[in-house]
């Protein structure tokens, strides 16, 4: 169904370019180039760039491409000596940490007994501590090696600047300031706190297989991590939620991306082996919970809709042809999120839940992040609109846009 599909948009493109008087294999490649163009209004490029506002129509492939973009950017080699920055010279797929890998882990930023973070870039990005191996609803993923699934939730210097300047890395202060103020992270045009805006990021980390490390190329972003335990390991990028605040959405864009090898796709073609999925287990149950080291059974509920698995086409294939070696062409956006109507967020005193905001889509899981909870009308706007302060107010609990991570917060006489 994805080559039916791309195969007709790569159709629309060449008549387009061919009525502009080009014909043969030159037109069959600008009709190729044109495929995000021809969606939305212009397409994601492999270079260092990420949108600071939304330019174009307010369209589905509009916001896919956009967010493809971000992807690119946000995993782009990090500056050095420069956190939260790409490495303007460094080419994609380049060895070493992205830039969202250099990004405040939210441990980080909430401290025990509201202690104040570090200066931003005080801590190196290599190696990655794991410690969490449970999803959002406690449950625990188990790969078919047998290992289980680590996750870590980071933030960016413009949020950072944000919580650091108002204190809400305090329950007590950030209850106060919800109260009296309104939590409100910046968007992409409010320079008081950077230039892009609050940016947040959950990623997921596989341990891999001597097999695994040894494939050429790479079919995974890899780093150095550190177990709880202490072990040293090397870990595999398997998925990656976006949030991404915009001036023009005011509830902002959620994305979803995955590696291609997790789970079998419905729509798009690959062969496995798979890192979450067995062919063979016909008595497996799927997206159930079992105890290590029995695999996890997983099964993707709902598959990407196909203008974004023809986006996802065009991107792996450009990112092939820059670089064949570049682990990013094995990965894929499950979808995105966006708000269709506008809701006014970040008022004194604004309670939890907030409004969705018609959402574009009612459903939209990633199966290694929420495995267990992939069901119909369940989505990342669906539920980030609980979120709320680490305190609740005596009027109940003050929103926090959409971010689960102020709910760490302790206060200075936090008692375990």
């Amino acid at each position: 169904m994805a080559a039916i599909f791309k195969s007709s948009i790569l159709w629309a493109a060449f008549l387009v370019i061919a009525g502009a008087g080009l014909t043969g294999a030159r037109a069959e490649d600008r009709a190729r180039d044109a495929i995000c163009a021809l969606l939305a209004t212009g397409r994601p490029v492999l270079e260092p760039f990420i949108s600071d506002r939304f330019r174009g129509s307010t369209s589905d492939p509009a916001i896919d491409c956009m967010m493809w973009q971000s992807f690119i950017y946000l995993n782009w080699p990090v500056d050095r000596r420069n956190p939260g920055k790409p490495d303007a010279k460094a080419r994609f797929g380049g060895p070493g940490p992205t830039v969202w890998e250099s990004f405040k882990r939210y441990d980080q930023v909430f401290r025990p007994h509201a202690m104040p973070p570090r200066p931003w870039g005080a801590e190196s990005p290599l190696p990655r501590h794991l410690e969490t191996a449970h999803q959002a609803d406690g449950k625990v993923l188990i790969d078919q090696a047998g290992q289980p699934v680590y996750y870590e939730m980071a933030l960016d210097e413009d949020e950072f600047n944000y919580i650091t300047h108002y204190r809400l890395y305090d329950a007590d202060a950030q209850l106060a300031f919800a109260a009296k103020y309104g939590i409100e992270l910046p968007h992409s045009l409010d320079e008081h706190y950077g230039r892009l805006g609050a940016i947040e990021v959950k990623a997921a980390w596989k341990i891999l297989t001597r097999q695994e490390l040894e494939a050429h190329p790479s079919r995974f972003h890899t780093a150095p991590a550190i177990l709880k335990d202490g072990s040293k390991v090397v870990v595999g990028l398997v998925g990656l939620h976006l949030y991404q605040r915009f001036a023009d959405f005011r509830q902002g864009v959620w994305a979803s991306f995955a590696q291609i090898d997790n789970v079998p796709s419905q729509r798009e073609e690959n062969s496995g082996p798979y890192s979450f999925f067995d062919p063979g287990c016909h008595e497996c149950r799927v997206n159930t919970e079992v105890k290590a080291p029995t695999p996890t059974q997983v099964a993707e509920m709902f598959p990407v809709v196909s203008v974004v698995a023809a986006i996802n086409d065009y991107m792996r294939d450009t990112i092939r042809d820059a670089d064949p070696q570049s682990p990013w062409q094995f990965y894929r956006m499950i979808g995105a999120q966006w708000p269709k109507t506008s809701m006014m967020i970040g008022t004194p005193g604004q309670l939890a839940p907030l409004p969705e905001g018609n959402p574009s889509t009612s459903t939209l899981t990633n199966p290694v992040i929420e495995t267990f909870e992939q069901g119909a009308e369940v989505s990342c706007i669906g539920c980030h609109t609980k979120a709320a302060t680490a305190k609740t107010s005596a009027a109940g609990p003050l929103a926090t846009n959409y971010s689960f991570l102020f709910a760490h917060a302790q206060s200075a006489n936090h008692q375990p």
